[in-house]
């Protein structure tokens, strides 16, 4: 029988001797010495490894292509291709598998540029000890466990920081749009106060506890005062009978508008006082003052 025959076989016997296999805990041995194979395979089955066997590089290579391997156990001396251009191929394919090798004595010079490069995680001797050959396939495992969850808690950790990222360029676009809204706004609001400020009569705008938010510039001349003195002031700097109109106006409970003649500095006005907030979320009253014999 051809050894690729007996390799075959002694997979699936491999498969079957194994007590119960860690599908997560794929090992590949790779050995062109059948009797090796059958040592390695009792050595380390009683671990549960789902078991990959080759008797060489090129075998194993196809396994690595349609199987995932987490570690590799090869032999250096095989014919056709060294274990160690295989580990160093394995590396470039693979980087994730943590290679080690076994060969006698006699070879560790043959490998060190291998292990000097980073293609071998560890080197073992033939005959190998039973106990240390798997404590070293375990610590193998353990290590390979190690760089996934790293990998994955790198991953993880990038998919929060772009997370982040769009988040802040979310932030910052919202960000944006407000600053206009309110460049956009603010400049609506300085033309509606130039348009109140040469409006040929007088504009004032109360909040509801009674304190004056605007004057417009033909109330102010009126009142013989800039805008500024009046602003956030109470409407007791107003001159009368203004501020005992509004008063009676904002605090009679009576919100219905309001019309007064009345004698402002020696000029006849009329006077009309109307609820704010029928159109927006203010609150108060808004205050026309007109020429005598002319209302809005």
């Amino acid at each position: 029988m051809q050894f690729v025959d007996k390799q075959a076989a002694l997979t699936l016997e491999a498969e079957k001797c194994l007590p119960e296999q860690l599908p997560n805990k794929h090992l590949l041995l790779v050995d062109d010495e059948e009797n090796v194979l059958r040592s390695l395979q009792r050595v380390l089955r009683r671990d549960g490894y789902t078991l990959h066997l080759a008797n060489s590089a090129e075998k194993a290579l196809q396994i690595l292509a349609s199987q995932p391997v987490d570690v590799i156990l090869s032999d250096h001396r095989m014919p056709g291709q060294s274990g160690t251009e295989f580990l160093s191929k394995v590396k470039d394919l693979y980087p994730r598998t943590v290679r080690l090798m076994l060969s006698g004595y006699t070879e560790v010079r043959s490998v060190t540029s291998a292990i000097n490069e980073g293609a071998i995680y560890k080197f073992l001797t033939k005959p190998w000890d039973d106990d240390q050959l798997r404590a070293n396939i375990k610590e193998a495992f353990q290590r390979h466990e190690m760089e996934s969850e790293n990998l994955r808690l790198h991953l993880q950790v990038e998919e929060i920081n772009s997370e982040l990222l769009q988040l802040n360029h979310a932030l910052e676009q919202e960000l944006q749009d407000r600053n206009q809204r309110i460049e956009r706004d603010t400049s609506v609001v300085c033309v509606m106060q130039e348009i109140l400020d040469y409006m040929p009569l007088g504009v004032l705008g109360i909040d509801s506890a009674a304190e004056v938010v605007w004057v417009n510039r033909w109330a102010a001349e009126l009142f013989g005062s800039p805008s500024a003195t009046f602003m956030t002031q109470s409407v007791r700097c107003l001159p009368s009978p203004l501020p005992d109109l509004i008063d009676e106006y904002l605090f009679g409970f009576d919100l219905q508008p309001q019309t007064h003649n009345a004698n402002l500095r020696g000029v006849d006005v009329l006077i009309e006082i109307k609820p704010m907030g029928l159109r927006s979320d203010s609150s108060g009253c808004l205050v026309l003052v007109h020429t005598a014999g002319k209302s809005s």
